[in-house]
């Protein structure tokens, strides 16, 4: 009976689609995909993205839902003309949950403001993939 259990376990470990250095690439891959879809306003993208329940704290301190992002990033004039994204850490919580750490750098399209933000960011795995459910970025002052 224990080898059978063993052989079970071995089995269902083998099957295992994702690995935690797996997901750690797939979630640095997807905030490379967000960063790109926001510049280019493609809101299919961002819908995929972005989890239902998806909030975020802007750098002003605002709560933001899906639908205010859908409508700022995707509404027809996306606000940036660039947009990078360095993610510094990927913290993997067993197969369904990850928080990403990075830095982000924004071009405003309207003002060509430029903007340097800290931002966390939290992924769960459910029925859609990986998706985006909270997101925190604070603005970075440089040092003068």
């Amino acid at each position: 009976m224990k080898i059978a259990s063993l052989m079970l376990a071995l089995l269902l470990a083998a099957c295992a689609t994702t690995t935690p250095p797996d997901i750690e690439q797939h979630i640095r891959e997807l905030e490379q995909a967000q960063a790109r879809a926001a510049v280019a306003g493609d809101r299919a993208a961002l819908e995929k993205i972005f989890a239902p329940e998806f909030r975020m704290i802007n750098p002003a301190g605002a709560v933001a839902s899906r639908a205010d992002l859908l409508g700022l990033l995707g509404g027809g004039k996306p606000p940036y003309r660039a947009a990078t994204y360095v993610t510094d850490k990927v913290m993997v919580y067993g197969d369904r949950a990850a928080v990403a750490t990075g830095t982000e750098s924004v071009e405003y399209a309207a003002t060509g403001e430029h903007q340097q933000r800290r931002v966390t960011q939290v992924w769960q795995h459910n029925g859609a993939g990986w998706q985006l459910v909270l997101r925190q970025a604070t603005l970075v002052t440089p040092p003068k």
